[in-house]
């Protein structure tokens, strides 16, 4: 395994540059190559050789929208509202068996994953439904994510008039909300789109 090619893009993208590394190691002697492989040792479960490969498989799959609020992903920045995380539907912190899972991670917008505001942060999918709901919509009592719709859509179980009734009477219920753009619902293809 090579520093450079295998982890040093993981741990630029997790804060930890270069120049950085060295800076703290010639003033604090806390930060060297040799400690960053002690950390990827010590943390193989939350650092991947190949950071990014989840991530694009994801956004492909979700025809390059945030699986919460159907955004388009920018796959290219980093920490921008439009920016492409790996998600954790059951947040890891909590050392479920589930929590790494492939069936468990989807790709997120930053605003959607952040913490701050009305990011999802450690909450788990059921619980952050829960405060959406409270906080946005008091008067629905079920609220559908994007990712939950292109579901239906991409089971393949279902004739365009068939998606079209499932939109309207279940999606579009006035007792339900949409944490995505209804005009999405529309977009019974949701041809994949070449995400920033």
């Amino acid at each position: 395994m090579d520093f450079d090619r295998d982890i040093r893009a993981e741990l630029t993208e997790r804060g930890f540059s270069p120049e950085d590394c060295r800076r703290r190691d010639e003033t604090f002697g806390t930060f060297t190559e040799v400690t960053a492989w002690a950390y990827f040792r010590q943390h193989q479960d939350r650092v991947s050789l190949y950071p990014n490969a989840d991530r694009y498989r994801k956004a492909r799959a979700q025809r390059g929208r945030c699986w919460y609020c159907g955004r388009v992903l920018n796959l290219s920045t980093v920490g921008q509202d439009d920016s492409a995380e790996l998600e954790h539907q059951t947040p890891r912190h909590r050392r479920l068996p589930e929590c790494n899972l492939d069936r468990n991670k989807v790709t997120s917008c930053r605003t959607c994953n952040n913490p701050a505001g009305d990011g999802k942060g450690k909450r788990d999918l059921e619980e952050y439904r829960a405060y959406l709901l409270a906080r946005q919509f008091p008067e629905r009592v079920h609220l559908f994510f994007f990712g939950e719709w292109l579901s239906v859509v991409d089971s393949g179980a279902w004739t365009p008039d068939g998606l079209e009734r499932v939109a309207r009477q279940t999606f579009g219920h006035p007792h339900r909300a949409l944490a995505f753009p209804a005009a999405l619902l529309t977009e019974h293809s949701l041809s994949l789109g070449s995400p920033a």
